[in-house]
């Protein structure tokens, strides 16, 4: 998981404001945006947030002559319902529609933003940190060797480890993953499926084989 936050913004849109289409690629690897906004009582338009589809990321490898391209198809729309946070990838373009009908700051769209970053590992148990440090210490500089034979890609990963009283892993349980196969490594017989399935696959099977202190 993430230790951390940046520091959080208030933001309020009211007519004119908007966001264009922009990555925040420096802040953090997840992005979030908790509404204040009395969604349901609006009396503007506009001021959902906009996030790039996949298939808009890779446009000409799914391309179809046939599709009908609308901004629907390209993107994402997430009504900033009031208390709703939601959590995004910022590597991907992300944008807000302009805000229109509404002058007043009170009446218009009010979200607390901000990014998670610091990626460490937390412990939960009986299991002393100490104890968890020193058996990972040993087992993920192999495991990273590893991963740098196979075909790259950025992104984070999180697992969840459940240990089990005689220090072995009961199960590994990803809970969250921006993994994205670089493009240089996909094709011919391997598809973005295939390296993400890899990837994960040996850290599942490298942390299901570890062994904790008892």
């Amino acid at each position: 998981g993430c230790g951390g936050l940046t520091p959080v913004w208030l933001s309020c849109y009211v007519d004119g404001c908007r966001q264009e289409l922009h990555a925040d690629v420096p802040h953090g690897p997840w992005a979030f945006v908790l509404s204040l906004t009395r969604w349901d009582a609006r009396l503007f338009t506009g001021g959902e947030t906009l996030v790039l589809n996949p298939e808009t990321l890779e446009y000409w490898r799914t391309f179809r002559s046939d599709d009908v391209v609308e901004r629907a198809s390209l993107t994402t729309t997430i009504e900033p319902l009031f208390n709703r946070l939601t959590v995004f990838d910022p590597r991907v373009p992300h944008g807000v529609p302009v805000v229109e009908g509404v002058r007043d700051p009170k009446l218009g769209r009010l979200v607390l933003h901000g990014w998670f970053n610091d990626p460490e590992p937390f412990f939960d148990g009986a299991l002393s940190e100490t104890d968890a440090e020193e058996t990972l210490l040993d087992v993920l500089p192999p495991l990273y060797e590893t991963l740098g034979t196979l075909p790259r890609a950025r992104g984070v990963v999180a697992a969840k480890v459940f240990v089990k009283r005689d220090g072995g892993v009961e199960r590994v349980q990803f809970t969250a993953d921006s993994l994205v196969p670089s493009p240089e490594g996909v094709g011919g017989e391997l598809s973005a499926t295939d390296i993400r399935d890899a990837i994960m696959l040996e850290i599942a099977g490298t942390l299901m084989e570890t062994t904790f202190p008892a």
